[in-house]
């Protein structure tokens, strides 16, 4: 009886743990808003946003692409500017998430990840 009273309470801890994380912790599809970002500041922050592929997609001179639009929550669309070209399957995308700050009208990425 003494050994399993051990195995509760870090059974216990460990399930309490895994609550949390998944709760607060794990990545999200849920789209963002870009609100959140402030002007001037130039701080990098992550958002969830979809992509909007009616618009186009710009690329470089070796076709690789460096902006395409994208839409938030409260449906205003941005102009996302990458410092690295975005991987090809972005084209195919439709919640990418962004990591990067507003730059005037636009969005400034320095990194994409597509979520779905």
């Amino acid at each position: 009886m003494r050994k399993l009273s051990k195995l509760v309470l870090p059974f216990i801890f460990v399930t309490v743990l895994a609550v949390i994380y998944f709760i607060y912790f794990a990545p999200s599809k849920e789209l963002g808003s870009f609100s959140k970002f402030g002007g001037g500041s130039e701080i990098n922050q992550q958002i969830n946003v979809s992509v909007v592929k009616e618009n186009g997609f710009g690329r470089n001179a070796d076709g690789k692409i460096v902006s395409f639009y994208a839409r938030d929550i409260n449906n205003l669309e941005i102009k996302i500017t990458l410092h690295e070209p975005a991987p090809e399957e972005i084209v195919n995308a439709e919640v990418v998430e962004l990591m990067g700050h507003m730059h005037g009208g636009n969005f400034n990425a320095a990194s994409v990840t597509i979520l779905k």
